[in-house]
Parts: C-alpha cells; structure tokens; sequence
C-alpha cells in the first residue's frame, strides 16, 4: 500500500505527456472558465502560495485501490499510519503482513459512521469494488484486509466476490455503496495548512452548487463530498478527487479553485469528461472500461 504516492515526471518540471487520457475524454476548455479577474467565486487568501510552474499532470501515480474511513472529521494527526490505536494504523500494520500486488490508496474522511454499531467501529468504503462495509475496527482489521483488499480487482463482466459469510463472521456487514458519485478533497491541515485553507472554501462552492442543481448526496444521480486526509501535494492545493461511474473512475485535479467546481461537476461527474489544465492523474483502469463494480 501507498499511503503517499510515488512522485512522477512533474516534481522533475517535466510533463508527461503520455499521462493524459485519450483526447475523446478531454472537455473542451473553450467552456470552462471564469473571466479573469473572477467577480463571481470567493478567491483564496492572497497570502496562500500555490506553486504554479511545476506541471500536474504524472503528479499522481496510478493506484489498485481506494480505501475511505468514516470519522466524522475534516483533520487528522500529520500521519494517519502512525496514529497509534486507528484503523488507518491498523491497516498499515494488516499491509505489512499480507503485502499486495497492487498500490492501495487508505485516508480518513469527513463521512460520518451511520452503519457500524459497534465500539470503534468505522463505516469504510472500497473503490473501485463500490462495496460500504460497517463495523470495521482496529481489531478485525487484518480479517478486512484479507477479505476485501488482498484480492484481484473487480475486472470484466464477472468478477469475483469477496466472501461475504466470511466478512460477517468477523461482524463485518457489507452493501453497496449508495454513493453514485464522489467529490473528495484534501483538507488535511496538521499535514500542511495549504489544503487546510482551501479544502473548506471548495466545500462551501460545490454544496452550494450541488443544492441550486437539487442533487442528493444517495441514490441515482447522487453526488457527495467529503473531505479527506493527504493524498499528496499539498503544493498544488485545492486537490480534489471525482469518483465516478460507481466509483470505478477516478481522477485527480489539482490547482482547484472555487472557478472551478462547476466546471467539474458540469464536465466530470455528469459528463464524463476530463479538465485537462487541472489532471495530475488517475486510478487504475479509470479509462480503459475493464472495472465492474460488484454486482447485488
């Protein structure tokens, strides 16, 4: 597992061309933006610094899976493995014992427990699988691991179940993700105040428009967002991840300002298509329509 993504071509002031996805997915930049200056979106501070040389794209590499922890918070201690007594510790300790073929992606999230009845207990949502589980502690943590991330991702018109029985056995329950589509942003403040600043003026900007649009966070059509703990560079504030097509595409923008989150919502989550000037990368298989989440 990856908790803090292998650094690409960008941080080397090169831009990885090959890194894009295929033109056809590309929104037509002509739409996009706001005038310059923008009168309409809140700005960030004029003391926030945010690198604007270094190229996004390749910024991200590629990974398997994203595991998401319920904690009903928007801040976490600086290294959320190192919390000792967590789940996202816990999970460390669970990939050190049973190792992966492919790079999974584990922050902590503002989404709230409303499943899990047990002590310490976390809601947890898996993607691309698109699988809600409850009742995921520290201690069947490695039981969750074995289950539901030491296994082959959910590829082609069939794929492979985990063993539910075996999940519940352990007290763990598992549904489908009610979350159609999902908004994530790095608001991870105790691990660098840039996305601390602007995680919470991009939350304010896409609620806002996702209530004029009369979008619901569950169901068909829904849109969620969260707020999530470091998912790297933090130079490149606001960070923004957008899962979509039940959660089996997933990509990442950097550079996000309140211009922006119509814009994402309009192009990404409803249309499919990819903001080229804002791409640092994806999730595996985002594009190549081989992922199918599991079926109920």
């Amino acid at each position: 597992m990856s908790f803090y993504l292998r650094k690409g071509l960008s941080f080397l002031g090169v831009e990885d061309k090959s890194a894009y996805p295929p033109a056809e997915l590309l929104a037509d930049d002509d739409c996009l933006s706001c005038q310059d200056p923008c009168a309409e979106h809140k700005p960030y501070p004029s003391s926030l610094k945010i690198d604007q040389n270094l190229p996004l794209v390749g910024s991200v590499k590629p990974y398997g899976r994203h595991i998401i922890i319920s904690t009903g918070k928007s801040d976490w201690p600086s290294k959320i493995e190192k919390d000792t007594g967590s789940l996202a510790h816990a999970l460390r300790i669970a990939e050190d014992k049973q190792p992966t073929q492919l790079r999974n992606f584990v922050t902590n999230a503002s989404l709230v427990a409303t499943e899990s009845s047990v002590p310490n207990g976390h809601d947890v949502v898996v993607l691309p699988d698109n699988i809600y589980l409850s009742n995921v502690t520290p201690e069947n943590a490695l039981d969750f691991w074995e289950i539901f991330i030491n296994t082959p991702l959910p590829l082609g018109e069939n794929p492979e179940k985990p063993n539910y029985e075996q999940a519940a056995s352990k007290g763990i329950t598992v549904k489908q993700n009610p979350y159609e589509s999902m908004i994530m942003i790095c608001s991870h403040r105790k691990r660098d105040k840039a996305c601390g600043i602007t995680a919470p003026i991009l939350a304010d900007e896409f609620e806002h428009i996702l209530r004029d649009k009369d979008i619901s966070e569950t169901g068909p059509g829904s849109i969620v967002v969260w707020m999530v703990s470091h998912v790297g560079g933090h130079k490149y504030a606001g960070n923004v991840i957008c899962y979509t097509q039940q959660g089996t595409c997933g990509v990442w923008y950097g550079r996000v300002a309140t211009c922006d989150c119509n814009p994402i919502i309009e192009e990404t989550i409803l249309k499919g298509k990819i903001i080229k000037e804002l791409y640092r990368g994806s999730m595996d298989h985002s594009f190549d329509k081989k992922l199918h989440p599991l079926k109920w």
